[in-house]
């Protein structure tokens, strides 16, 4: 059950230490899929994780940074700083109400500024806050899909023929192998490499794929946040820091 739509007094009985955090983006993802897909793919992976680990699962954070999507309109972004400091507050407000854990999923890959986030909080509250992060590249997807891609590709087009097949326009879908590596989205946007703003191959998505790649995920997911949590955990004290 999404816990967020439960009662305040629902979620106290719950009494878990864990709460789930997914982050999207708002942004183009090409001709043939919803500017909702990366808060879609969040909230899908959120529901499946925060059931497994019987955690407080908070509503998807619909907006993060995602200006290499800039040129078409539909994207929107925040500044990386006004990212980090959202985030934590909300986690130190997780904080005060006693979760001891929090575990954020992160369903766009643009979100650089999570690292610095997750190491300062770790580093002034271990051992009585942890916090654990996973990314999209944190999931192998290889033995599922025909192709590696990076955005709007074959996985995200497959895991929205799965979430909200209704949105998906699988007749205007387009493929795309830049010639430029990834780092290059932070000498100019996608549209410099990618023109219609796919990088993969989504013409070979299917439904059987996504369900696939959402189940791997969900479990790879959980056991990445239980490795975390359980590296945070056997930390001993270490001169005059528990980080």
């Amino acid at each position: 059950m999404e816990t967020f739509k439960m009662t305040a007094d629902e979620i106290s009985a719950l009494n878990t230490e864990l709460a789930i955090i997914p982050v999207g983006s708002i942004e183009q993802h090409g001709p043939h899929l919803p500017i909702m897909t990366d808060y879609a793919i969040a909230t899908e992976l959120g529901r499946r994780v925060a059931e497994k680990m019987g955690a407080f699962l908070l509503p998807t954070l619909p907006i993060s940074t995602c200006r290499e999507h800039m040129g078409k309109r539909g994207s929107v972004w925040m500044e990386p700083t006004t990212f980090y400091q959202m985030m934590y507050d909300i986690i130190m407000s997780l904080k005060v109400q006693g979760f001891k854990r929090v575990g954020i999923i992160l369903a766009h890959g643009g979100i650089f500024v999570a690292t610095p986030l997750v190491r300062d909080l770790n580093a002034k509250f271990n051992p009585d806050l942890k916090v654990a992060f996973v990314t999209p590249d944190s999931v192998d997807v290889t033995g599922i899909t025909e192709t590696k891609g990076l955005h709007a590709d074959e996985t995200e087009t497959s895991e929205m023929l799965v979430i909200a097949p209704e949105t998906v326009h699988m007749d205007r879908a387009v493929d795309c192998e830049p010639s430029v590596p990834r780092y290059y989205l932070n000498y100019g946007s996608i549209f410099r490499a990618a023109p219609d703003g796919v990088w993969g191959y989504p013409t070979k998505a299917t439904a059987e794929k996504g369900e696939k790649i959402l189940a791997l995920s969900t479990e790879t997911i959980v056991n990445e946040f239980d490795r975390a949590f359980d590296y945070m955990d056997k930390k001993e004290r270490f001169g005059y820091s528990d980080f």
